[in-house]
């Protein structure tokens, strides 16, 4: 075999050129460009800020790096996805557990790794395990946008994407209130939101609150006024 510098260079890369190394078995091959991009691209061995998932459609127990819809399928536009199960080991078997929880509350893209034209941007509204040993998570989301399906076999990049994201806030309609009965407030901002009341003369009033879930809670004043709520 003559020495490599004495090979001319090509000046014109291809995908489907190919380089010459070893296997892990040691075996001599020829390796093929795209499919040394694809192994990086899903294996999640060059950083892409955030984690590459798998997505499969059988409502089987999730291996490390894959996700599914929580009662499996295929073909589901990003703009109808409400819920995912993803597991919190990614393609390198490393927990990536933490990372999704400093997600919550945030922007979350879901793009495909081959096409980024193929994506959905969410707020992540939870990531929850049933048992504290389970290696997948539910994550709860609320779309904001995006374009195209989840589909089967395909690599998708998980990332932190806060790209035109506004807060989402919500006033109610001037309410009587009683004094010690409590009112709920149907806000579906999909949070657990900060809560300011102001009365009819432009004071705060401060009242007690309790959240039901991520759309609704009650609040109740000592006294009797009227005057709105703000929700953000």
């Amino acid at each position: 075999m003559a020495r490599i510098s004495t090979y001319d260079l090509d000046e014109s890369v291809q995908a489907t050129d190919k380089l010459l190394g070893s296997n892990a078995g040691g075996a001599t091959k020829n390796f093929k460009i795209e499919d040394i991009t694809d192994f990086l691209n899903t294996s999640g061995s060059i950083n892409l800020n955030g984690v590459v998932e798998q997505f499969i459609t059988q409502n089987i127990p999730l291996e490390r790096g894959k996700f599914k819809l929580p009662l499996g399928g295929n073909g589901v536009a990003f703009s109808s996805i409400t819920s995912l199960k993803v597991s919190t080991k990614n393609l390198s078997d490393v927990d990536v557990s933490e990372f999704y929880n400093h997600l919550v509350g945030q922007g979350l893209k879901i793009s495909k790794v081959d096409n980024l034209n193929e994506f959905g941007q969410f707020v992540l509204i939870s990531v929850t395990k049933a048992n504290p040993s389970d290696t997948f998570a539910t994550f709860s989301l609320s779309f904001l946008n995006g374009n195209g399906n989840l589909r089967n076999d395909n690599f998708y990049l998980f990332n932190l994407d806060n790209t035109g994201r506004t807060d989402k806030n919500f006033v109610t309609p001037n309410i009587n209130f009683t004094a010690g009965v409590a009112r709920t407030v149907s806000h579906n901002l999909s949070k657990f939101p900060a809560v300011t009341t102001v009365d009819s003369a432009g004071s705060h009033i401060v009242g007690e609150v309790q959240h039901i879930d991520n759309n609704n809670f009650t609040i109740t004043f000592k006294a009797s006024f009227q005057g709105k709520v703000y929700v953000n």
